[in-house]
C-alpha cells in the first residue's frame, strides 16, 4: 500500500523542522561548553587545563567542523543533502555520548573533533537543502527562521547550564548538558529518511521525473502545472550552462575566463563567512561567562545569570530579519549591521577600559545592543549568501567552502581569546572594532545582491 505523501505547506514545515532540530543542536553545542567553562567540577574532571589549553579543547571541536565541510565538499554532492544530513547528525550522536562519558581532557578533544565532523556536515547541507526547496520569495525567511533556532540552540544550552550549576552538584552539572544534544539529533535522524531530497539536486543526477514530482508537492500544484515546467525548464538551462564551463583549476582563482565567474563567487562564500567571524561574536558564544567576569567585573553566579540573558537578546535579535530579508534585502542588512556593531563594539571597548562601575555597567549594556545587532544582520545572512551565489554544480563546493572558512576562524578566535583576554585585556577586542568598520565596504563594493533571484 502506497502512503499518502505530504504537499503544500505542510511539506514545507516539516523540510523546515526537521532541519530545526539539527539546528538546535548546531546551536546547543556550540553553547553548552560556554555556561561550563568556569565550573570547578568541569574543569576538575579534565585535569584543571591552563587558560591556553582551555582554549585548545574548546577549539579543536572547530577542527572536526572543517573535516566535516571537506567531507561534505568532496562527497556531499554523491551523497545527496538528505543522507548528508542524516550521517551528520548521527556522527554527531557518537561524538556526543563519549563526552558525556568523559573522564579527562583527552576524551573530551576526541569526542569534540567528532561531534565536530557531524556539525561541519551539516552546516554544510542544511542551508542548501532549505534554499533549494523553498520559493525565491521566502527563501530568505526560510533561513532566517533557521539561524533563529541556532540561537534558541544557544539560549537553551545557557539556561540549562544554569539550571544545573544553580540547583544541581557533583558531575551530573556539567554531563547532563552535554547529553541532552543527543534528544536534538534523534529528532532528526528520526524525521529526515520521510522527506524528499531537494528537486534540484534530483535533477541535477538524472532524476528529472522525481525532481518534478517533489517540485509539484513542494508547490501543491500538479506535475503539468505551468509554474513547475517553468522551474523545470530552468534547471534544465543552468546546468547546460554550467557544464559549459571550464573544469575546475585552482589557477582560475586569480583568472577566471568563464562569464560566470564561478571562482570569484567561491572567494566571496569564504570571504563573507570570514567577515561575520571577525565580528567577534564568537569571542561571546563560547566564552561569555569569562567575558563578563574578567572584563565586565561580574561574580560567577551573576556571569551564568547574565550570560543567559545576552543570549536571550541575541536570540530576540533574529526575529526581525524573518519580516525584512525577503523584503529589503540582503546587502542594506548587512550595511545597518556593520555600522551597528561597529559603534556598540567602540563603546563596549571604551567602556571596560576605563574600567569604573559606571563605564562597567555602559559596557554592559553595549554587550546586549551587540548582540542583538549581530543578531539582526549577520548571523543570518551569511549562511544564505553562499548557496544564493553558487551555480547549481558548485553548490555544495560553496555551501561548504563558505562553512569551512566560518570554522576556521572560530578555531582561530576560539582558540586565542582565553589568553588574549588574560593578557592584553580590553586591548584584544580592538581587532574586532577594525574588522566590524570593515565590514560596511566589504559588502558595499564585492558583494552582489542575490534578493528575489532563483536558485537556478
Amino acid at each position: 500500500m502506497k502512503h499518502p505523501q505530504l504537499s503544500g505547506e505542510p511539506l514545507v514545515w516539516a523540510i523546515t523542522l526537521s532541519s530545526a532540530s539539527c539546528y538546535l543542536l548546531f546551536g546547543y553545542d556550540q553553547g553548552v561548553l560556554g555556561g561550563l567553562v568556569t565550573q570547578p567540577s568541569f574543569l576538575s574532571a579534565i585535569g584543571n587545563p591552563s587558560a591556553g589549553y582551555l582554549g585548545t579543547i574548546v577549539a579543536l571541536y572547530n577542527i572536526g567542523c572543517l573535516v566535516g565541510c571537506m567531507i561534505s565538499a568532496a562527497y556531499g554532492n554523491v551523497l545527496g543533502r538528505k543522507r548528508s544530513i542524516f550521517w551528520g547528525c548521527a556522527i554527531m550522536v557518537v561524538g556526543a555520548v563519549i563526552q558525556a562519558a568523559t573522564y579527562g581532557a583527552l576524551q573530551l578533544i576526541v569526542g569534540r573533533l567528532i561531534s565536530g565532523v557531524g556539525n561541519g556536515m551539516n552546516t554544510s547541507t542544511i542551508p542548501v537543502y532549505v534554499s533549494e526547496t523553498a520559493r525565491s520569495n521566502r527563501r530568505g525567511r526560510m533561513i532566517a527562521i533557521q539561524l533563529s533556532i541556532v540561537i534558541f540552540g544557544t539560549v537553551v544550552a545557557y539556561w540549562l547550564d544554569y539550571g544545573t550549576v544553580t540547583n544541581l552538584t557533583g558531575e551530573i552539572v556539567w554531563r547532563f548538558p552535554i547529553a541532552f544534544q543527543i534528544v536534538f539529533a534523534l529528532i532528526t535522524l528520526v524525521t529526515i529518511p520521510f522527506l524528499p531530497d531537494s528537486p534540484r539536486w534530483l535533477y541535477a543526477h538524472g532524476r528529472q521525473k522525481e525532481a518534478v514530482n517533489v517540485l509539484a508537492r513542494l508547490m501543491s500544484v500538479s506535475e503539468d502545472d505551468p509554474q513547475v515546467r517553468m522551474i523545470e525548464r530552468e534547471m534544465k538551462e543552468a546546468i547546460s550552462i554550467e557544464t559549459e564551463t571550464l573544469p575546475f583549476d585552482w589557477r582560475n582563482l586569480f583568472y577566471d575566463r568563464t562569464d560566470l565567474k564561478n571562482y570569484r563567487r567561491l572567494i566571496l562564500c569564504f570571504m563573507i563567512q570570514m567577515m561575520q567571524q571577525m565580528t567577534g561574536i564568537n569571542v561571546i558564544a563560547f566564552y561569555v561567562t569569562i567575558v563578563l567576569e574578567v572584563n565586565v567585573g561580574l561574580d560567577r553566579k551573576n556571569s551564568s545569570l547574565v550570560a543567559g540573558c545576552v543570549q536571550i537578546a541575541f536570540w530576540l535579535g533574529t526575529f526581525p530579519p524573518m519580516y525584512l530579508i525577503d523584503r529589503v534585502g540582503r546587502r542594506p542588512i548587512l550595511l545597518i549591521g556593520s555600522i551597528s556593531l561597529t559603534t556598540t563594539m567602540v563603546v563596549f571597548v571604551i567602556g571596560i577600559a576605563i574600567d569604573t562601575a559606571v563605564t562597567s555597567r555602559l559596557a554592559l549594556a553595549m554587550l546586549f545592543l551587540y548582540e542583538i545587532s549581530f543578531g539582526m544582520s549577520w548571523n543570518a545572512l551569511p549562511w544564505l549568501i553562499a548557496p544564493e551565489i553558487t551555480p547549481l554544480h558548485l553548490r555544495h563546493v560553496g555551501s561548504a567552502i563558505g562553512p569551512f572558512s566560518e570554522w576556521m576562524w572560530t578555531f582561530v578566535i576560539v582558540l586565542v581569546t582565553p589568553v588574549a583576554i588574560e593578557n592584553a585585556g580590553w586591548k584584544f577586542y580592538l581587532l574586532f572594532c577594525i574588522m566590524n568598520a570593515l565590514g560596511f565596504p566589504f559588502v558595499y563594493f564585492f558583494l552582489p545582491e542575490p534578493h528575489l533571484k532563483t536558485s537556478q
